[in-house]
């Protein structure tokens, strides 16, 4: 034990000095650079998953239509087509003559002229009559609608004031409980007058409850009641302008008697003449459509068609990519939009009908119920090889609307929220 060093041998070496130097590892370049490359990869991942987007979208199909829709101009009476005066894509003004349709009438004991010149007076006779007892109509309906809607504010302000009062009631059958806690806690009162006076309690309660349901009924049916009267003469104007429309034709079908057999088929409205059927020669029937109207300065619409399964998050506002099928997108692009409104009710089947290829024409066949969404666009033309092609009504189309944009890490963990039950992230 004497002879053992204060150090260990071991110790002593480690501090001497080594004329060739320390032993250095240097890891090769290779595994440096894979190491390197993995550690990019990773970051790069995380930081896509961190600030990386995904936007969800439902693609549909439609087509164009301006959104004031398109007017259809058809034949006032069977005959044959004397002159059409207009061409395809032809600008017009209202009134402007479009065609004349001819007609021989004749004459025979039951339909001599005299009596066709008396059938239209007395049909507008008739029409003028409807047209007064339209504003007595709406006249009556506006004094009951006063009437009731004084009623309703009287009421309302009955309630209000017993609303006032039944929340003082139960303020003060609140006091009387407490103070039946506190003897109770006292013992100075019983459980019974306890338990009766939470009982008048709950009722007063509940009777103010009741109260806030009768009010808000009545509020509703005055809202209700002052939508209506707001409508109301909308609809009358909607209904006399019918009814001058017809006069209006009447007075068109007297001069047509009168002048024998030419009938002059005139622009209703500004428009350009578009799927023209008419040629002069044809023999049209009443009522035969001739061509149609597209209203001038129009913007165009997207109207798409969805299945009820695509269109739960479809809200108006949400943005739209259109790709136009006389366009391909793969030459000249997509065009943006903006849902400007979806159908609250499923739309009729015949509105599809013309679809006759696609996903339209298989949606038809499908028989599932069709909702209709409208989009507004950005604009109403498409670029093709430096020029501006103006949208035509009618071309078809697919959209892509966008539903949702969240970041990557949100939609991995959106199973982890609707297995738990979670609001999303």
């Amino acid at each position: 034990m004497k002879d053992s060093p204060l150090f260990r041998p071991e110790a002593m070496t480690e501090q001497q000095d080594r004329w060739l130097g320390s032993v250095l590892l240097l890891p090769r370049l290779p595994y440096t650079v894979a190491v390197v490359v993995v550690a990019l990869l990773a970051g790069g991942l995380i930081a896509l998953i961190a600030w990386g987007e995904y936007t969800r979208k439902v693609r549909l199909a439609g087509w164009l239509a301006p959104e004031s829709g398109l007017l259809q101009v058809v034949a006032p009476q069977t005959g044959v087509l004397a002159r059409v005066s207009v061409q395809e894509g032809q600008e017009v003004k209202s009134g402007e003559p479009l065609a004349v349709v001819s007609s021989e009438r004749q004459s025979g004991a039951f339909a001599t002229q005299q009596e066709v010149l008396r059938a239209l007076q007395a049909r507008r006779d008739s029409l003028n009559s409807e047209r007064e007892s339209h504003r007595a109509l709406f006249a009556r309906q506006q004094e009951t609608q006063h009437a009731r809607l004084d009623v309703l504010r009287d009421e309302i302000e009955g309630l209000d004031a017993e609303f006032a009062l039944q929340r003082r009631r139960v303020a003060r059958a609140e006091e009387v409980t407490d103070r039946q806690r506190d003897l109770r806690a006292q013992k100075l009162s019983t459980e019974d007058d306890l338990l009766r006076a939470e009982d008048a309690a709950f009722a007063q309660a509940q009777s103010l409850n009741e109260l806030e349901r009768a009010r808000a009924a009545v509020n509703r049916s005055r809202v209700e009641l002052e939508s209506e009267m707001a409508e109301h003469p909308l609809r009358l104007q909607v209904q006399l302008a019918e009814i001058d429309r017809q006069i209006a034709q009447i007075e068109q079908d007297l001069a047509e008697a009168e002048a024998g057999r030419e009938a002059v088929v005139l622009a209703p409205m500004d428009g350009t003449v578009t799927a023209l059927r008419a040629a002069t020669g044809d023999g049209v029937g009443s009522s035969a459509p001739l061509m149609t109207l597209i209203p001038s300065g129009a913007r165009m619409q997207a109207r798409l068609y969805g299945p009820s399964r695509d269109i739960g998050f479809v809200q108006p506002g949400q943005r739209v990519l259109v790709r136009y099928d006389a366009f391909p997108h793969q030459k000249f692009g997509r065009y943006e939009g903006t849902v400007s409104s979806v159908s609250r009710a499923t739309i009729n089947a015949g509105e599809l009908g013309a679809a006759s290829s696609g996903s339209l024409a298989d949606l038809v066949r499908s028989g599932e119920p069709v909702y209709r969404i409208t989009v507004d666009l950005d604009q109403d033309f498409a670029e093709t090889y430096g020029r501006s092609a103006a949208l035509q009504a009618g071309m078809t189309l697919e959209a892509d609307i966008q539903i949702e944009t969240r970041r990557l890490w949100q939609w991995l963990l959106d199973p982890l929220y609707s297995l738990h039950g979670g609001e999303k992230a």
